[in-house]
């Protein structure tokens, strides 16, 4: 099936190849473009556009794909959609994920989470912004050395014996975290690399060959020590951010609201 230089030409054996030329096709005629000046907006040549909208997405690899979605304004579904269908048949949604820093808004959001402690961590757990709870509770995680500002890695120190009552649970559970996001994307240098730092460690080698990967919880409930009010079982949830980003909260306001024991 042949078209002019104006639609896309489709391969009608190929169910992907069809799904991606009417999603390139129709997403430029919806911006008004030819073929060539789509070609312009994606810095492709043009007889290389022309076949990545005929359903050819062949040789050009994942980050020449990201900047033919971005000069095509492709955002949220529709630009994974597009990933998927033109990438390599290898590439799975993970892979597709624009990390990315925290927003001002969510910054503001851990603020006002306040009395509870609530942090953000990337996929590998990597602590990107923490309210002030989180330092006075656990520690200041911007005073440790960039490599070492780690959930997981953390919870395998002795700060982390002081402050739950039942850390061999909560060390499992983040190792087992660690596994599951692990078999999920095996070929991420930084879960890999935290991956490595566990197994040189102790007690996280020992923890990372007891334990099964499994999916995390969204939510689990946590026996917390404060210094000032004691010890009293805590609701921690994870909430995933886009981007790949993780809201992590322990809800001890009504630990922390309470009267301090004299």
């Amino acid at each position: 099936m042949a078209s002019d230089r104006g639609h896309g030409i489709t391969h009608c054996d190929d169910p992907r190849a069809a799904q991606l030329s009417g999603l390139l096709t129709r997403r430029r005629q919806t911006l008004g473009l030819t073929v060539e000046q789509a070609a312009r907006a994606t810095g492709l040549a043009e007889h290389r556009y022309t076949a990545l909208e005929r359903g050819a997405g062949h040789g050009i690899d994942l980050g020449g794909l990201k900047r033919v979605a971005g000069g095509l304004g492709l955002t949220g579904q529709p630009r994974e959609t597009f990933l998927l269908l033109a990438a390599d048949p290898d590439v799975t949604p993970y892979d597709l994920v624009e990390r990315r820093r925290p927003s001002i808004e969510e910054l503001a959001h851990i603020d006002l989470m306040e009395p509870n402690p609530a942090l953000i961590t990337d996929h590998a757990w990597n602590v990107l912004a923490a309210n002030a709870s989180v330092a006075r509770l656990f520690g200041d995680p911007g005073r440790a050395a960039d490599g070492d500002r780690n959930l997981v890695l953390w919870l395998l120190t002795d700060g982390a014996g002081r402050r739950f009552a039942d850390v061999d649970e909560v060390r499992a559970d983040a190792v087992a975290r660690v596994r599951a996001a692990l078999a999920q994307i095996p070929a991420d240098a930084t879960l890999q690399a935290l991956a490595g730092r566990i197994a040189a460690d102790p007690l996280g080698a020992g923890l990372w060959r007891s334990r099964s990967p499994r999916l995390p919880a969204e939510a689990s409930a946590r026996r917390l020590r404060h210094p000032l009010y004691g010890e009293a079982s805590v609701l921690v949830t994870t909430s995933r951010l886009p981007g790949g980003l993780q809201l992590i909260v322990h809800h001890a306001a009504h630990l922390i609201q309470s009267p301090a024991p004299r």
